[in-house]
């Protein structure tokens, strides 16, 4: 299940970690942390304070310390700046990998000629994915598969491979991999909702191992 409480990291204004609580309180003016190792601070020095919010995305504040201790961080809002990643474009760094159930080539089923077909989605959004197979893939195959994990229902999805990445060796320059980024046929909402649903449990889980 999600955290309710809204996780906070704490950064000098040139962006170095300071620590980590959870929001007791915003309002126009006063962010509150609480937290049981926060960083000790002079009263008046700039921050940035960024609160994780599941809906919005993260939401970064400069603000200017007005009391610090362990447990409690108190801060004057100083400006609000633009929240990243909102829902609407919201893409995730997964670990995800599925069989797929199907592949369409030219309007002809070859499923049969790719057994065992693997993808592994390297990142993942409302609108499509960015994969890895152990097949070469074509700009417009299209393929089916279930997504699942162990939090909510099957769904069966369909994406369309739209471009085609290729991945060079830093070292050698020879290519070492291709990527496909594909876009999902249109989904209904239920099945939106699911996908939003793992897209900030994961992004959650990220921010927190950062």
């Amino acid at each position: 299940m999600v955290n309710t409480e809204k996780m906070v990291k704490i950064y000098t204004k040139n962006k170095k970690f300071l620590g980590s609580g959870h929001l007791l309180s915003i309002n126009n003016n006063v962010i509150k942390v609480k937290g049981k190792n926060l960083p000790a601070l002079n009263s008046k020095a700039i921050i940035i304070i960024e609160i994780y919010n599941e809906f919005l995305g993260i939401a970064p504040y400069f603000c200017k310390v007005i009391v610090a201790s362990k447990n409690q961080l108190n801060a004057l809002i100083l400006k609000a700046e633009k929240v990243i990643e909102r829902r609407n474009s919201l893409k995730v760094r997964t670990d995800l990998s599925f069989y797929i159930d199907s592949l369409i080539r030219n309007d002809e089923d070859i499923t049969k000629d790719v057994p065992n077909m693997k993808i592994n989605i390297l990142n993942l959004s409302i609108g499509g994915m960015l994969i890895s197979a152990n097949y070469d893939l074509m700009v417009n195959d299209v393929l089916t598969f279930e997504f699942k994990y162990e939090k909510s229902q099957v769904l069966l999805l369909k994406a369309k491979a739209i471009r085609i990445d290729k991945v060079y060796d830093n070292a050698t320059k020879e290519l070492s991999a291709l990527n496909y980024g594909c876009m999902f046929e249109r989904l209904p909402l239920s099945d939106e909702a699911v996908i939003t649903k793992y897209l900030y449990e994961r992004q959650l889980q990220l921010y927190k191992n950062r």
